[in-house]
């Protein structure tokens, strides 16, 4: 008997800040397939428009410690699980555990997407530790294992001793068509205007070199150049970017915007000049960061890239003619890049295109996605003939 297309799947956050998780549901549901995401209810509701076969189940938490709030998630989520279901998908090391837990009461196939390894760098909690713990176990019982980066495949490939090398998908956009023009406006309502943005949409958070760029913007070439952040971030932690600013006398050249819903990135990110993607070496994901989001959100809007200088950014901008690199500890460094990119618009211009070609060619998310679907696919087949 051929069962459901059904694919069932958790997520301990919200995914609608998730670019992965939203494109993949989003081409699953395209491939005929009824896509279940169970997810944490954190009370903020970003207008994500999932297609009809989507359904986004939102558990809220209960009061009390964080531990007692997962254990609550992990009941929840497993008892909205579907016997007919034909493969759980475990979304990060949270997601990993009720999605194994039913992958092996219904002896059904089992897909772990790692987007972010809590490895080094992290402070970490007992419940997190022991979340960490179950990861090893029930990592090895994937029957696929994705993560966005071929660094950190390697690593984990070695760290939880799999049994199938994991497949590289970067965290990457659809390619579809999108008009500029929303950056320029919500600068505009502010009363600026620059002639050229130095652009970082994403988290707005330490680890990022946002502090060491604005060091440098007072050795940038050219006054009406902008430095433009945009995403979630404390409040505290904003301020803190314009009062660096303001004591560096350079507040009319820095501006930070609030967030925005997934589906309006693109028409702030078009707007820019070039793709800020520094990442300080903080932990092991910044470590194995060439398959961010923010990167591929950058090349498919046809910018040039400005990344940090490590083996892993360095060879991709490099491979693909993309970008420049720059020490994420040096605001010399970052302003020679800025200007470098800035005051040679030929060259950037070429840079920014081969950006978009090779997003075209290889890094949009229906081919990153291709090989999931095909192995959902395959699983399931494997499944309705006796799996």
């Amino acid at each position: 008997m051929k069962r459901e297309r059904i694919v069932q799947a958790f997520f301990y956050n919200n995914p609608d800040n998730y670019p992965p998780i939203i494109n993949g549901a989003r081409l699953l549901a395209e491939a005929g397939w009824r896509v279940e995401l169970c997810c944490r209810d954190d009370g903020k509701e970003w207008n994500v428009t999932y297609p009809e076969g989507v359904k986004i189940k939102r558990i809220r938490g209960t009061s009390g410690s964080s531990w007692r709030n997962y254990l609550s998630f992990c009941r929840q989520a497993m008892a909205q699980g579907k016997k007919g279901a034909a493969v759980f998908v475990g979304h990060d090391m949270h997601g990993l555990v009720p999605a194994r837990l039913l992958a092996a009461r219904y002896r059904r196939p089992l897909v772990y997407h790692c987007y972010d390894y809590s490895g080094d760098g992290f402070t970490q909690t007992f419940g997190s530790r022991l979340v960490k713990n179950l990861q090893f176990g029930f990592a090895r019982k994937a029957d696929l294992v994705t993560v966005p980066d071929e660094g950190l495949a390697q690593i984990l490939s070695k760290d939880l001793h799999l049994k199938r090398q994991p497949v590289v998908m970067v965290n990457s956009p659809l390619d579809q068509p999108h008009d500029g023009g929303a950056l320029r406006c919500a600068l505009r309502d502010r009363g600026r205007h620059y002639e050229k943005i130095v652009f970082r949409q994403g988290r707005i958070g330490r680890g990022h070199a946002l502090e060491v760029t604005i060091r440098s913007i007072p050795m940038w070439a050219n006054r009406k150049w902008g430095f433009v952040v945009m995403g979630i971030g404390e409040a505290s932690y904003v301020d803190s970017l314009n009062e660096l600013a303001a004591s560096l006398g350079v507040k009319d050249q820095f501006v930070a915007l609030p967030p925005v819903t997934y589906d309006q990135v693109p028409e702030f990110t078009r707007d820019a000049d070039v793709g800020h993607a520094l990442y300080e070496p903080i932990h092991v994901n910044n470590l194995n960061i060439t398959g961010s989001c923010k990167i591929q959100e950058y090349m498919a809007a046809g910018l040039p890239l400005m990344v940090s200088d490590r083996p892993s950014l360095r060879s991709l901008v490099e491979k693909h003619a993309s970008g420049v690199a720059a020490d994420d500890n040096s605001p010399e460094s970052i302003a020679a890049a800025v200007n470098s990119l800035l005051t040679n618009l030929e060259a950037s211009h070429e840079m920014g295109a081969s950006s978009r070609r090779a997003f075209e060619r290889e890094f949009c998310y229906e081919k990153q996605f291709a090989p999931v679907i095909q192995a959902i696919e395959r699983l399931s087949k494997q499944l309705d003939g006796g799996f």
